[in-house]
């Protein structure tokens, strides 16, 4: 049972989706490049069709059509791994792809705009190779996610300067993980996980209020959301009981979440040329997530016992503080700039070498650069300063004492047209 237990535990600690991407927690610190140049102090701002995601109150006030197609790479300049038995490497996948969209129309003579966005993630998560064990094998662990975001949008302007919005997020998931999945022992059990994928539903509601000619606060809010995994297929390797790769053809994951999350914001403008923009984020991490619990089903080996195990992750909130600027430096062109500060929300003794998004500052530039009266072009970059964290995570065995580091860097331009 121990050996079940252990080797089952390897693979659940690092189920929760992540990036490694510049992150708060999982979630990105911004959603497109504008948003992302002022640190992710968006919420009073909110003035683009990503605002679905951030604060759909902001498409209201587009007018007209709006079009906006956001791409990105995030380059890992040192996410590795390094503990007692010799281990020191950083990722294999270096390269992490972002990319999102979103329309949005404002009929004539409407107070109300509908918008729809998608925002979609590839190959994202933390791969290591040849990693050395406490059983004295070479093997490889890694985490790959996929998550895409559908958000189909409404707000409305209703007199004096306040909008109201609410956007629908449909999410879908899905994770493939290796855990050591060359190496058994009496003990442990490799893992190989694939195939398993989950959908779940939330809400966001924005407002944006001008209390003035330069002074406009923003508010947003998003409950809980569910996420369980289902139609899973897991290899276990079992080769030292002799019962050789076994497989579980019916594997699920329950009790994961994204927060509820809650922003608050205002946007000030001293004059024509200037821009500035304060957030402050709560992020739910203790309830979302707290406990998890994957069982595995018809094994494909008569005598292999089904897997049933509870996990707990143990999560800590996050307050976020973003802060960022804007200044027209010409008619055409808008220069950027932001930081962002957050907390590490996981706990010292539940991380994991493949669960590890521990960034806490990100400093942030960007420029705008209208090409013609419809189009533009926006590009940021981001800078994930290094956090590094020493641990011990009892359920998983690479001994003690391991050291996560996390420092990245990610650009991001946006294509956008208003007619």
């Amino acid at each position: 049972m121990f050996r079940i237990r252990l080797g089952q535990a390897c693979c659940l600690v690092g189920f929760l989706p992540f990036t490694a991407v510049a992150s708060n927690g999982l979630n990105l610190i911004g959603y497109g490049a504008e948003s992302v140049a002022m640190g992710g102090a968006d919420v009073a701002v909110a003035a683009d069709t990503l605002a679905l995601n951030t604060n759909p109150a902001g498409i209201a006030r587009l007018g007209g059509h709006a079009l906006d197609v956001h791409n990105a790479v995030a380059h890992a300049l040192n996410v590795s791994h390094a503990d007692s038995l010799g281990n020191d490497q950083s990722v294999s996948n270096r390269l992490v792809p972002v990319a999102g969209m979103g329309y949005v129309s404002r009929p004539m003579d409407s107070r109300c705009a509908w918008g729809v966005a998608f925002f979609g993630q590839g190959g994202a998560g933390f791969v290591y190779d040849d990693v050395k064990t406490v059983f004295g094998s070479v093997d490889e662990m890694s985490s790959l996610v996929r998550i895409g975001r559908l958000s189909p949008g409404v707000a409305c302007e209703t007199g004096g300067g306040l909008y109201l919005g609410a956007a629908l997020a449909v999410i879908r998931a899905d994770i493939r993980q290796k855990v050591f999945p060359s190496t058994s022992t009496g003990l442990f059990s490799g893992m190989d996980l694939k195939g398993a994928k989950g959908w779940g539903t939330t809400v966001k509601l924005g407002m944006l209020a001008t209390v003035s000619k330069t002074l406009t606060l923003g508010v947003s809010f998003t409950p809980k959301v569910e996420l369980p995994l289902r139609d899973g297929r897991l290899i276990s390797n079992q080769t030292a009981t002799g019962l050789g790769l076994v497989t579980y053809r019916d594997v699920k994951i329950d009790g994961l979440a994204l927060p509820t999350e809650l922003s608050i914001g205002a946007a000030w403008r001293p004059n024509d040329d200037w821009l500035l923009s304060a957030e402050l984020s709560w992020l739910d991490w203790s309830a979302a997530a707290t406990r998890s619990t994957l069982t595995a089903r018809k094994p494909d080996n008569a005598t292999a016992s089904d897997i049933k195990l509870m996990s707990t992750l143990g999560w800590r909130d996050q307050m976020v503080l973003a802060l960022g600027a804007a200044w027209n430096l010409k008619a055409r062109t808008v220069l950027y700039a932001g930081l962002n500060l957050a907390r590490n929300p996981i706990p010292s003794s539940h991380l994991t070498p493949i669960l590890a998004p521990i960034g806490e500052r990100h400093w942030t530039v960007g420029f705008k650069r209208a090409l013609g009266s419809e189009w533009s072009l926006t590009f940021a970059t981001e800078y994930q300063v290094r956090n590094t964290v020493t641990y011990t995570n009892p359920e998983f065995p690479l001994g003690l004492d391991a050291t996560a580091r996390n420092e990245c860097v990610a650009m991001h331009v946006v294509l956008g047209r208003r007619w």
